[in-house]
C-alpha cells in the first residue's frame, strides 16, 4: 500500500510538473519580450534624440522629419487622391462686371467710384446665376421667400 500511495503521489507530482513547467517557459517568453520592448523603446528614444539635437531642438522640424520618414504625407495623399477620384467639380467665377446681356461669375467687386445703389444691384444681378450655381452643384432649391430659378428651355 505504501508503494501504491508513492506511485499516486509520484503521478501526482508528474501531472503538476508538466503545467508548471509551461507556465513558467510562458512566464520567461513574456519577460524576454517585454526586455525586447524596452530595448527598442530605449533605441528609438535614442534616436529621437540625436535627431532632435541634429535639428536644433526644433519639434516642429523633427516631426515633419518623422512624419515624412514614416510616409504619412505619402498615405495622406493616397487617402486624399482616392476621396476625390471620380468626383467632377463645376468650377464658378463670380463677378459683377457685365458682359453681354448679364453679369458673368465672379467674386463681387465694384469700381471704386460705385454708389451703394450700384453695389445692392449688383448682388441682385448676381443672385440667380448664384443659385443655380447652388443647384447644379447640390441639387438644393433655394427657399421659396428667396425666389426661384428660371425655367430651363
Amino acid at each position: 500500500m505504501e508503494k501504491e500511495a508513492q506511485g499516486r503521489k509520484a503521478s501526482a507530482d508528474a501531472a503538476l510538473y508538466t503545467p508548471q513547467q509551461e507556465a513558467e517557459a510562458e512566464l520567461y517568453t513574456k519577460k524576454k519580450e517585454a526586455e525586447g520592448l524596452i530595448a527598442l523603446a530605449d533605441a528609438q528614444s535614442y534616436q529621437v534624440k540625436r535627431l532632435l539635437e541634429a535639428l536644433g531642438g526644433d519639434n516642429r522640424a523633427l516631426r515633419d522629419y518623422m512624419m515624412a520618414n514614416m510616409g504619412v504625407y505619402q498615405e495622406m495623399a493616397r487617402i486624399n487622391a482616392g476621396a476625390i477620384q471620380g468626383l467632377a467639380p463645376k468650377i464658378s467665377l463670380w463677378t459683377t462686371t457685365s458682359i453681354g446681356d448679364g453679369p458673368m461669375l465672379s467674386s463681387i467687386s465694384t469700381g471704386g467710384g460705385a454708389s451703394a445703389m450700384q453695389q445692392v444691384a449688383g448682388v441682385y444681378k448676381m443672385l440667380p446665376p448664384l443659385l443655380t450655381t447652388v443647384h447644379e452643384q447640390t441639387g438644393m432649391l433655394p427657399p421659396s421667400w428667396l425666389g426661384s430659378l428660371p425655367e430651363r428651355e
